[in-house]
Parts: structure tokens; sequence; C-alpha cells
């Protein structure tokens, strides 16, 4: 796959990867689920920009040009930095009350701690991508040159993501029957780890390779 063929395919892929996760998102906990419409500019898109930056993410990993894995990875990267600020004005009792205590309804539980240090965490490795993926390097012919995204913090970024949803959701994981108001969907926070998961383990294509077939 040459160069314009991989941007254009990404391209179709990002418009596509928002797409599915915003109306699955809506699928399961509006259509299906008890939320209202009311909830869709906030709490809904939140989950899909969440699905979908760690995605989009995870595909810059793969993707053979660096050029093209840098663009995928700084789109996916605006998409969790929306998800980092919308989580921020939704972390209250009234949102998210199984991460915090039953009891006064003030303190996070075990399980919301351990989720929000993961988060922090990846977002420290993703302003490590973007960091990598932004920074201007002078050569000796005085023309900028952009570091693409390197695998290492990309992963750490993954696993951190996997950690975060895993904390997040994995009580209903096992409980099928937990989905039936839910239209059975399962939770998206499953469906991140296993994102998460994939392109973690996934590797991207020798340069060799690319070289042979360019």
């Amino acid at each position: 796959m040459n160069q314009q063929t991989e941007h254009a395919f990404v391209l179709k892929s990002v418009a596509i990867i928002i797409t599915f996760c915003f109306g699955y998102a809506n699928l399961r906990y509006v259509v299906f689920g008890p939320e209202s419409l009311a909830h869709i500019p906030l709490y809904i898109m939140n989950k899909a920009l969440s699905w979908s930056g760690l995605f989009i993410i995870g595909l810059s990993k793969v993707l053979r040009h660096s050029e093209i894995s840098r663009m995928a990875g700084l789109i996916g990267a605006v998409l969790i930095g929306m998800h980092v600020v919308m989580s921020l004005l939704i972390l209250r009792p009234e949102y998210l009350g199984k991460f915090f205590n039953s009891l006064d309804g003030m303190r996070m539980t075990w399980n919301g701690e351990v989720s929000m240090l993961f988060g922090v965490l990846g977002l420290v490795f993703l302003m490590c991508l973007v960091w990598n993926t932004a920074t201007v390097h002078k050569g000796v012919n005085k023309l900028s040159e952009i570091k693409s995204i390197f695998p290492r913090p990309i992963n750490m970024l993954l696993f951190c993501g996997a950690i975060h949803v895993f904390f997040m959701g994995w009580e209903d994981w096992f409980e099928p029957s937990n989905w039936t108001k839910f239209g059975y969907f399962p939770p998206i926070s499953m469906l991140s780890f296993f994102t998460a998961i994939i392109f973690l383990f996934a590797r991207k294509p020798s340069l060799k390779t690319t070289i042979e077939e360019s």
C-alpha cells in the first residue's frame, strides 16, 4: 500500500470508526438503555470519543508510512483529549455513581481510584506521543523533519488504557444478565479493553516490507 492509498484508507477508517463508536454508544445507552437524548452531547459523546480515540491511536501504530501514522496519532490524541475534558465535567456521583463510596457518595471506590490512576498515566504517555510526533528537528539542510510516533510510548498508552477501562467496568463484563437493559450490547469498557489489547500486541510492518511493496 503506497502512501497516497494509505492516506485515503486512514481518512475513511477514522470516519468509520468515529461514526461506529458514536452509533454504538447511542444504541446501547439511549435507544436500548435508560439514558435520554439530553445526555448525548456530553455523557454519550464522551464514551464514543474514548473508544474511537483509543482505536485510532492503536491504528496509528500499525500504519507503514510515518507521516500517515503521525496524522492518525494526532487525530486519536485530539479525541482522547476531548474525552479527558468531558470526563472531568461529569466525574460526579450523579453520572458515575459506581465509582463513589455508597456510604457518603463523596469518596471514590478502589476501582474508581485505580481506574483514574491509570487514566492519568495514560494521559502522560499521550503527552509523550504528542511531543514525539509534533517536535520539529532541524537537519543539516535546514529542512524540517517530523518524528513519527514511536511504538513503545504507544504500547504504554494502550496498556494504561486497557487497565483504565478494565477497572472502570469489569464487574459488568462477566454478567451478561446486566446487559439486558442495554439491549444485550456489550459494555463499551469491555470493547475498549479488547481494542487496546489487540493493538498492544500488533506489530508495525517492517520498513523493508514497506520499501519492497512501494
